[in-house]
């Protein structure tokens, strides 16, 4: 038995752990307490790592569906073989508009993946890439476009005094907070006197430990932001200086949130006009702070765009950025040392790019093309017609809105890929799942990196910090896979082509970049190892990757002389915008709207919110975590269920007016009155509905696509979506048990 440091790559935080291995198996996980930014902190679900990886449903094997719904077992070379030549013959017929890529939100598990499936795709000539980010908090990036950028670090997670957190629950994301140990980042900030503020429609776990909690109406939100910057403007709060040097459109912005009054404001989201007063004055008055908004409210507005530019004024009113002179903790490890400036880049495009799309208007956008039309683009015919998909890490099934329309298009396509650890809904339907390898099978790295143009003090660490684990264990025996990066690698190889490690633009945005003059070509006659990859992707790097190898626990990487952040560059003009025409329309609109979801509520007594749980999207769903509830409960008010002669555990119909599904039914106290809440990504198809104690639920199927949505990035109306609920009589168990006791029609 022997006990190995690596970390874990369930979710963003990456948690340093401690693994035991026992006759080239991994055992136990646990936390590594001499790390210098976790601290013996890691969640039950990495400490679940052993079971995930032992889970008798995970795929050991590729695998190919025919003609009569069976799946055939196929060796992972022989499965690129078959895919490189009916992909010839999509392209041939169809053309390489034909073929697109879904990304999913596990991609960064496998480092090498992205950015070689996006050389692939610019090899064929793929214009149509989406991904899950456009369902998540798009928003962000296009009102960054918007407003423009400050080309040194926010303030964010050095020493705030206040945070101000909106629809985000960072106890649960790991967002919103520096990585590391949340304890400590609780602690740090009871010791500093940090006020912590929160807006939610729930009491969450970060709520319970905020300084206040703010419970308002849902989809108000976009109002309760334009009443705060309001008050900081009306009230002359805001950083004079800052502003007067930097920032342009302060006359259209006040014009703009003028009517958002603190009496009106309180009327809409049904809150005290004291406590939104009490919000704005104490969020100015810090002198350092930040404010972020989560899935919440980007998704329960479906005007995530100008939520997000609001976000961001607010942060640029209080002027809430380093400044020349100031030292930045964060200038990255695993990339090159940039050079921070006290200046603003002034807003660029953030939508209207190519390739057009056929449906609403859509084109791509800083934060990639809405994902909203991906099924109405497989299942319409005509010139742009996708008839191949590769799914990198992700589950459309159960993860993209409107679930029905999207199973139908994914069914519809010629060809279907995805490399997926379990015969999830999407990959029961792929033409070939390939088996991936998982975390602890293969090498990895990890690392601060300098500010994001993503979004300010969403997600970062405190400290330059960097991490690399090699791969600790083999594949079970007898097991045949592969690591996503692969299958890319060798239909390039089949196809003749030559792939680099060009970064793509996935979750990237920000000021114009150079493009790269001569990227780093990958040897396309010797396959590279992981190993060989990640060298090539970190060359050039403040801190060396042979360096951060020396550390095997991980460790801080403080530069040896600080960066400090230069002074705004003679001539400059860049300034940030808070006053974008778009913008501002868009919140007339919010004014006379006062709910999108309003036209969608007639004849509906409840709201529908989202929620996060300990599952990550549509995956994790395993006993080790989620602790002898594998489903979604639809969370109501006690009082509430009574009034509909509902108990814990009742099955329910939840219908919308897109459609309906099954749920179980569970009290939580910590809601309004009024409104459900349950987690996306469970649940499966329609036929298994009466597996819904077993598998979950599908929010996605109450969803609409093309009726409530934000005008750039697509968004749909996710949260706030009015619902019905009404009580069911039990499923039948002779169906649960035949499913339960044999294996998935066609599965090996």
């Amino acid at each position: 038995m022997i006990e190995q440091h690596s970390f874990c790559r369930v979710c963003v935080n990456g948690c340093s752990i401690l693994v035991r291995i026992e006759d080239g198996r991994a055992t136990k996980v646990r936390a590594d307490p001499t790390n210098p930014v976790y601290r013996g902190y890691t969640c039950f679900r990495g400490r679940a790592l052993p079971e995930l990886m032992a889970d008798p449903r995970r795929q050991l094997h590729s695998t190919a569906l025919q003609p009569d719904g069976t799946r055939r077992r196929v060796g992972a070379d022989q499965a690129m073989d078959e895919i490189a030549e009916r992909l010839q013959g999509v392209i041939e017929t169809h053309g390489p508009d034909s073929v697109a890529l879904y990304t999913g939100m596990a991609v960064s598990k496998c480092q090498p993946l992205l950015t070689l499936a996006h050389s692939f795709a610019d090899r064929i000539g793929v214009t149509r890439r989406w991904s899950a980010n456009t369902l998540d908090q798009p928003g962000k990036q296009i009102a960054h476009g918007l407003h423009g950028y400050w080309l040194a670090p926010p303030q964010a997670f050095d020493e705030p005094e206040v945070v101000l957190w909106v629809g985000i629950n960072p106890l649960m994301s790991y967002m919103g907070l520096p990585m590391g140990s949340p304890r400590r980042f609780f602690k740090e900030c009871e010791k500093r006197g940090t006020t912590l503020i929160m807006v939610d429609p729930r009491r969450t776990e970060a709520a319970r430990r905020s300084t206040r909690h703010l419970q308002p109406r849902p989809g108000q939100d976009v109002a309760i932001l334009a009443c705060l910057v309001r008050t900081i403007l009306i009230e002359g709060l805001y950083d004079r200086e800052f502003v007067e040097s930097n920032v342009d459109g302060l006359d259209a912005l006040n014009a703009a949130v003028a009517p958002f009054t603190p009496e009106v404001v309180s009327l809409r989201a049904d809150l005290p006009a004291e406590d939104l007063l009490w919000t704005a004055r104490t969020f100015a008055a810090a002198k350092r702070g930040y404010v972020v908004a989560g899935t919440g409210p980007n998704m329960g507005t479906a005007r995530g765009t100008v939520l997000e530019y609001l976000v961001l004024a607010l942060d640029t009113l209080c002027g809430h950025y380093l400044r020349a002179g100031e030292v930045v903790r964060t200038p990255g490890t695993l990339t090159p040392g940039p050079v921070f400036r006290a200046q603003a880049h002034p807003p660029v495009a953030a939508f209207g790019f190519e390739p057009q799309l056929r449906f609403r208007g859509f084109t791509d956008t800083l934060a990639g093309l809405p994902v909203s039309a991906m099924a109405e683009e497989m299942l319409t015919p005509g010139p742009g017609q996708v008839r191949a998909l590769f799914v990198l890490n992700g589950n459309p099934a159960a993860t993209v809105t409107d679930q029905l329309q999207v199973v139908e298009a994914l069914e519809s396509l010629e060809l279907l890929v995805t490399t997926d650890i379990h015969l999830t809904a999407t990959a029961r339907r792929a033409h070939y799942n390939l088996a991936p390898r998982m975390q602890l099978e293969v090498p990895s790295t990890k690392g601060d990196f300098p500010p994001s143009y993503y979004a300010n003090s969403y997600l970062g660490y405190s400290d330059a910090y960097a991490h690399y684990t090699p791969a600790l264990v083999e594949p079970p025996d007898g097991a045949d896979l592969i690591e996503e990066w692969e299958l890319y690698y060798g239909l390039a190889q089949r196809l003749g082509l030559q792939l680099d490690l060009t970064p793509a633009r996935f979750f990237v945005s920000g000021p114009p970049a150079p493009p790269v003059a001569n990227p780093t070509q990958v040897d396309m006659t010797t396959k590279p190892s992981t190993d060989d990859l990640l060298d090539l992707m970190s060359r050039g790097s403040r801190v060396p990757l042979s360096e951060v190898k020396r550390h095997p626990g991980g460790a801080l990487f403080p530069p040896e002389e600080p960066f400090v952040v230069q002074p705004k560059q003679e001539g400059w003009a860049g300034r940030l915008d808070v006053g974008n025409s778009l913008m501002m329309r868009d919140l007339a609109e919010v004014l006379a709207d006062g709910d999108t979801a309003q036209q969608l509520a007639g004849g509906y007594d409840f709201r529908l919110l989202c929620r996060r749980m300990h599952q990550l999207n549509s995956a994790l769903h395993h006993p080790a975590i989620d602790k002898g509830r594998p489903y979604n409960p639809a969370f109501m008010n006690p009082a509430d269920m009574a009034a509909l002669g509902l108990s814990d555990g009742d099955l329910v119909e939840i219908s919308s007016s897109r459609a309906t599904t099954p749920a179980v039914v569970v009290g939580d106290d910590e809601l309004r009155e009024g409104t459900v809440s349950m987690s996306h990504g469970f649940g499966d198809t329609p036929d298994r509905d009466h597996l819904v104690r077993e598998v979950g639920t599908s929010a996605n199927r109450l969803l609409s696509n093309d009726r409530v949505y934000d005008p750039y990035s697509g968004q749909p109306l996710m949260s706030n979506v009015p619902i019905n609920v009404r009580k069911l009589g039990p499923v039948d168990p002779r169906a649960a048990a035949r499913e339960r006791d044999g294996r998935t029609a066609g599965e090996p």
